[in-house]
């Protein structure tokens, strides 16, 4: 269970892992190295042993450290280096403007970029493409769904599944439960998923952290709307007490325990959930409870924009050009409908295609299907910058912690983002 609680709460992250490649000129197929992040082992040698059946290539993977900051310091070493052994390369979906600027990447070629995109959920899609280049193939996604215990939600007045709720009618509602059951969890500690939680905010506002042009957009009523959420959930009659520390686990934690009767999180909740029901009968009167929906709204009346996860393939630019014809077809065998039901069914996280949604086994696995692709396909990709890691600093930094955030936090958070993207 550990593994897949790693694996999965790295939904915001990459997967990536390794494989060695042999030098140009050499006999016999070409070998292939793809970097990978740790767990998903199953799914991960399911797809490489269906991808080198015909003897064309080889793919030897080797892992990258846990955490997505360690991985991209090993990759971004290697590939500013033109290591010509990183021939393909999980990226967390956040890289690619970094990765395809500094040239440390190669665009598809037209027929790859056709095969890879067919049937990709749009958010995903978005998440892979650069200056109107795709630079990768979506190989898992994932977006966060509002998790609710059901009674509760009766006992509260609102149905979530409708998919209207407004955060200021969730808040409300919660705050009419009995004590000890108001909380409704989401993130607040100073951590990417804080940034990912305010730019889901600001998208589903009709607003963008930062423009196509680069421009910040944080000191807007979009802006302002998001830091009115935050403020409600940390100092409304739904705070969670030590909302400042939250994130993915700790939610969940908050939930399963029932101090938390709302929570908004990636859908390996689910199965980290019934992994826990099978094993213990009293919590399986919890997990048959559990209810799902579509990320909560700003403003009523204007769908969510719910928030993006997941990880992309790429090729590294170092790759020899005798081998390149070969890691784009690998590419494109790793990121497949069949491989990414794989990864689906074996490691809990859900799927960049929308067929794969489709499939009986899944939908028996994963009764939130559909949610979660209507989610993946309208979701809100974090910004396409350069300096990513910057302006996620900035954002975090500027509100937090979640109970000291006014409107005034907004302008605040602008002008701070301003400086760390050079704008």
């Amino acid at each position: 269970m550990q593994n897949l609680l790693r694996l999965a709460v790295a939904a915001l992250t990459a997967l990536p892992l390794t494989a060695c490649a042999a030098g140009t000129g050499s006999e016999g197929p070409v070998a292939l190295t793809w970097w990978q992040g740790p767990n998903a082992d199953k799914p991960t040698q399911a797809a490489v042993a269906a991808c080198t059946r015909d003897g064309k290539y080889t793919i030897k993977v080797e892992t990258l450290p846990e955490g997505s900051d360690k991985q991209r310091e090993q990759l971004v070493r290697r590939l500013s280096a033109k290591d010509r052994a990183v021939n393909l390369i999980t990226m967390d979906v956040v890289w690619t403007a970094e990765f395809a600027e500094a040239g440390w990447i190669l665009p598809l070629p037209a027929g790859t970029a056709a095969t890879v995109t067919e049937g990709t959920l749009g958010g995903a899609l978005k998440s892979a493409t650069w200056e109107g280049k795709v630079y990768a193939a979506p190989l898992l996604s994932g977006s966060q769904l509002l998790w609710y215990r059901k009674s509760r939600a009766e006992q509260a007045g609102i149905d979530p599944a409708k998919g209207e709720l407004t955060w200021d009618e969730l808040i409300k509602a919660a705050g009419g439960l009995p004590e000890g059951q108001r909380g409704v969890a989401t993130p607040g500690n100073r951590y990417e998923g804080y940034t990912v939680f305010i730019n889901a905010l600001v998208a589903s506002a009709g607003g963008q952290v930062v423009d196509a042009q680069g421009k910040p957009g944080l000191d807007s009523d979009a802006g302002r709307a998001a830091a009115g959420v935050i403020s409600s959930l940390a100092t409304g009659p739904a705070a969670l007490t030590g909302i400042s520390t939250l994130d993915e686990e700790t939610m969940r934690a908050a939930f399963e325990k029932g101090e938390a009767s709302f929570m908004t999180n990636w859908g390996y909740v689910y199965a980290a959930a019934a992994e826990r029901a099978a094993k213990e009968p009293e919590f399986k009167k919890v997990f048959d409870d559990y209810g799902w929906a579509r990320y909560p709204r700003v403003t009523a009346g204007v769908p969510s924009a719910p928030p993006l996860g997941g990880s992309n393939i790429a090729v590294g630019a170092g790759t020899p050009e005798d081998q390149r014809d070969s890691a784009f077809a690998a590419l494109a065998c790793l990121t497949s409908t069949q491989s990414q039901k794989g990864f689906m069914l074996d490691a809990g996280i859900p799927a960049a295609r929308s067929s794969v949604y489709d499939d009986a086994e899944v939908r028996a696995r994963f009764p939130f299907a559909d949610v979660m692709r209507d989610s993946i396909a309208e979701a809100a990709p974090r910004p396409m910058v350069r300096k990513y890691n910057a302006l996620s600093t900035a954002i975090q930094t500027a509100f937090h912690p979640p109970a000291s955030v006014t409107p005034e936090t907004a302008a605040k958070a602008g002008a701070a983002l301003a400086e760390a993207v050079g704008q």
